[in-house]
């Protein structure tokens, strides 16, 4: 019986034992895994951040404690000097490059190393998978090819009478706000909505007439995402990113994505049916598939299925709608609070257009106003960090430092534009930095709000033509000053990641 006992005490034990070292092994795998990556920089000789496990250097975004726009300035005024740096996500080494002409090289002279973004590799429907902004290698190429033409000036000017219409009906949204204080990001919101559904879905979404109308609803919704579930997947990205391809999560509102295709998918059919032609993007497209399908032998491939056509268009509405309502929104505060500023812009356009008609020419030569659209997006660009993938072995001229196939550099635009040595003075607010010499003579790879190089915005020119056409139109119609709830400086939000108000752009709105 005792010898029974003694067998049991120690196989007791043991099992103890071998509990404790299963837990210390696990405990080591856990910090070794999440670790091991931290001597990367150090080996390459190259400045870094101190890491944290698990979190890399994320610590400040995930606890919410700094704005996206703020993190980006601080990582690049803590490299400044250096023509990189290196930054981690969680375990994950992010090479942030700083120099003028590294820059250049990343994302023009030598953008076949660099074509892809880095982008979240999860199991989304194609609708979302198949957008320009997710494309890689040969399919971008491809797709960017043949929508291209869709943005030529020619077709912009076909655009116009829709454009026109849109900001109509905005004089008409405000007059009811005549001497009130105003949102101005979410008033401005519905026109972008308006112009996009408009240029891009072809419909009238009814979002500058009808606050409740059913297309303004579900399109205001596309990027909200309860907070638990935004952690989670933030969590996800720095801690476990590859069990993000097993899952279908994004950073976009499902439910509110799916009915915007169900509308699309609708008006497509109805066109096809019918034979109806617009002038509109989503007509562009369907033409280039026509088109693609007629010129292509039987074995080629075909870009612009209709899962990419869905895609293109989804990403020119909420690109469109997020990019655009930020600059005129940001671009009306800036008015507001600085009225001399407002007065010579007001003279400007009124000198320019007085007695003409609006045309795509008449807005190309309102070089102060261009100037001015550019400041904002200088001082508030709505993206405030670009990345690119590595896609070839490639080494950083004037270096000896290596950057290997499926490698992250990131290019820290809030950080650049605020940077005095590109732009003196950088929280003083000047047009005249966008024009004449001053222009002329700082490299345009400096300039990042649309990025720069082959992968830059493709709607960029939309953008500035839509925007311009609402900015002409606002101030000849309306005055804007600060009221009660203007904050200026204004304080970015530091959850959103793109650049949002955390109070509001708010304005006293008055008739001329």
């Amino acid at each position: 019986m005792e010898y029974f006992e003694e067998i049991k005490n120690i196989l007791h034990f043991i099992t103890k034992d071998c509990s404790v070292v299963l837990f210390v092994t696990i405990i080591f795998a856990i910090y070794f895994y999440y670790t091991s990556t931290f001597d990367y920089f150090e080996k390459r000789g190259i400045k870094y951040m101190k890491p944290t496990i698990f979190v890399g250097n994320m610590g400040k975004r995930i606890r919410s404690k700094e704005s996206f726009h703020a993190f980006q300035l601080e990582i690049y005024n803590y490299f400044k000097g250096n023509p990189f740096g290196g930054f981690f996500e969680g375990r994950k080494p992010i090479l942030y490059i700083l120099d003028a002409e590294l820059i250049k090289a990343i994302t023009i002279r030598d953008f076949d190393c660099f074509v892809d973004r880095n982008t979240i590799n999860s199991r989304i429907p194609n609708y979302l998978k198949r957008s320009l902004l997710i494309l890689k290698g040969s399919e971008w190429k491809g797709v960017r090819s043949i929508i291209t033409p869709a943005f030529s000036s020619a077709r912009l000017k076909n655009m116009l009478p829709l454009l026109q219409l849109c900001c109509k009906q905005l004089v008409e949204y405000l007059k009811q706000y005549d001497g009130k204080d105003l949102d101005m990001k979410d008033t401005l919101g519905h026109y972008t909505l308006e112009t996009i559904g408009a240029c891009a879905f072809g419909i009238k979404g009814d979002a500058l007439t009808d606050e409740n109308a059913y297309f303004i609803k579900v399109a205001e919704k596309f990027n909200e995402m309860p907070k638990m579930k935004r952690i989670f997947l933030l969590f996800l990205m720095v801690l476990a990113p590859q069990l993000l391809k097993y899952l279908n999560i994004s950073f976009l509102n499902q439910e509110s994505i799916k009915e915007l295709v169900k509308t699309l998918k609708m008006v497509k059919a109805e066109r096809r049916l019918t034979g109806d032609k617009k002038n509109d993007f989503l007509q562009l497209l369907i033409d280039a598939a026509e088109t693609e399908r007629k010129d292509s032998g039987t074995k080629a491939k075909l870009y612009l299925d209709d899962d990419t056509i869905d895609a293109q268009s989804l990403l020119f509405l909420l690109a469109g709608y997020e990019t655009s309502s930020t600059l005129l929104s940001f671009a009306i505060h800036v008015l507001a609070t600085k009225p001399e500023l407002q007065e010579k812009l007001r003279d400007h356009v009124v000198k320019m257009t007085d007695g003409q008609d609006i045309t795509y020419d008449l807005l190309s030569q309102l070089t102060y106003l261009e100037g001015f659209l550019l400041e904002t997006l200088r001082m508030y660009p709505p993206v405030s960090r670009v990345d690119r993938t590595c896609v070839k072995k490639y080494i950083l001229p004037g270096t000896s430092v290596q950057v290997n196939v499926n490698d992250v550099v990131a290019i820290p635009i809030y950080g650049i534009h605020m940077d005095p040595e590109h732009y003196p003075e950088p929280h003083e607010f000047r047009p005249e930095r966008f024009m004449g010499d001053e222009k002329n003579t700082r490299p345009s790879h400096l300039f990042l709000a649309f990025g720069v190089g082959p992968r830059n915005c493709i709607g960029l020119r939309f953008a500035m033509f839509s925007a311009k056409l609402a900015m002409v139109t606002l101030l000849k119609n309306f005055k804007f000053t600060t009221c009660p709830k203007t904050r200026d400086p204004i304080n970015f939000s530091k959850r959103a990641v793109l650049l949002k108000a955390e109070d509001g752009l708010w304005v006293q709105l008055d008739s001329l």
